[in-house]
């Protein structure tokens, strides 16, 4: 009964993520070709998409066995922070408003977290061998744009551990669409479409914030840690707001994105080993 059970959430998890990928990555895909920075070809395109259900396919089975096991365990967090009810009004202006600014303050703590992690990745080696097979993506868009599946599995004790114990944002009630935008936000940063947020940047990254992460130029390096918000970083000294028509190409110096699901699955290993 439970190994059903896991097999099932691990089914329907792995439905609605890939759902949500391919639904994101070709909005984003007919516009990077209507309104692209780039050109970059199908081949890298379609390449992306196969290592992105295979990726979809091993993380949601691993993360939801660690769900299940976390879930036995009872941890409950520090704090519940319930910020549906701050805007709670008969004010319906102001309640509409709570559905969208509730959503992104939770993600926002939630990417402080991230953002620790994120840093990390780019400072400790072992962790920098794994976060360079984004890094090594050149022809970066909506579909090309994986991280190594094992990044999910980092996450655990950087992110999810430290906030089961800690604290828990409810948003309380959105509608789905403000959640649909949110959860899309993924591949947007990572597509390179000319459609951007503009001055709200300044909250939330876009893909012309998240690109100076990835670039090759030197005074970008170190630069944008943040995924979802801007705000720690700029916070914490590690901003970097691009000009209008600041769109740097991409990749790492150490090897050319991977080529084949070999590549992709085991390089990092193979690199531990001094294999590779």
């Amino acid at each position: 009964t439970r190994t059903m059970e896991y097999l099932t959430l691990a089914g329907k998890g792995m439905v609605d993520y890939g759902w949500r990928i391919l639904y994101a990555s070709m909005i984003l895909f007919a516009l990077e070709l209507a309104i692209g920075w780039n050109r970059y070809s199908l081949k890298s395109r379609l390449r992306g998409a196969f290592f992105w259900a295979v990726y979809i396919a091993i993380t949601v089975a691993l993360l939801t066995a660690f769900g299940m096991l976390w879930g036995k365990l009872g941890v409950k967090p520090l704090v519940v922070i319930s910020m549906g009810e701050w805007f709670a009004s008969s004010n319906k202006l102001v309640t509409m408003l709570g559905w969208v600014v509730t959503p992104v303050l939770a993600l926002a703590v939630s990417d402080f977290f991230y953002y620790w992690f994120h840093r990390a990745q780019h400072t400790w080696k072992f962790l920098w061998v794994f976060h360079a097979e984004h890094h090594s993506i050149r022809e970066m868009s909506a579909w090309n744009s994986n991280h190594h599946f094992t990044e999910e599995l980092f996450r655990i004790p950087f992110i999810v551990i430290p906030m089961s114990f800690l604290v828990q944002m409810d948003p309380g009630f959105a509608p789905a669409i403000v959640w649909l935008l949110l959860g899309v936000h993924g591949q947007f940063i990572h597509s390179h479409t000319r459609l951007s947020l503009g001055p709200l940047r300044y909250v939330v990254a876009d893909n012309h914030f998240h690109r100076i992460h990835h670039s090759v130029e030197l005074p970008h390096w170190n630069r944008n840690f943040g995924s979802f918000t801007s705000i720690w970083d700029k916070l914490f000294g590690t901003a970097y707001f691009p000009k209008r028509h600041e769109w740097p190409d991409t990749g790492i110096d150490e090897h050319d994105e991977a080529q084949n699901l070999r590549e992709f699955l085991f390089r990092p290993f193979q690199k531990l080993r001094g294999k590779a």
